[in-house]
């Protein structure tokens, strides 16, 4: 079942576009919500590259945050450790 999320207007929908874009990009073609833990992990290493190429800092916990944005189940929002 797709979360309800809050405004499309908020700090977290560019991070959720870009999971949504990196997904689809990786030839993935679930929803985030729905991917493997293996393929989340790529998923979010896509986002982060992409941050990083744009020269943009992510704030600390985002991939904690992104998966409860996206409505991954608690076992998966610990998607392994900060960069």
């Amino acid at each position: 079942m797709k979360p309800q999320l809050s405004s499309p207007a908020d700090a977290f929908a560019p991070l959720r576009d870009a999971a949504s874009s990196a997904a689809r990009n990786l030839g993935l073609t679930c929803a985030p919500w729905q991917l493997s833990p293996e393929h989340w992990q790529r998923v979010l290493n896509a986002v982060e590259a992409r941050a990083r190429m744009r020269g943009l800092g992510l704030p600390f916990g985002w991939r904690d945050e992104l998966a409860v944005q996206i409505g991954r189940t608690e076992a998966d929002a610990h998607a392994g450790p900060e960069s």
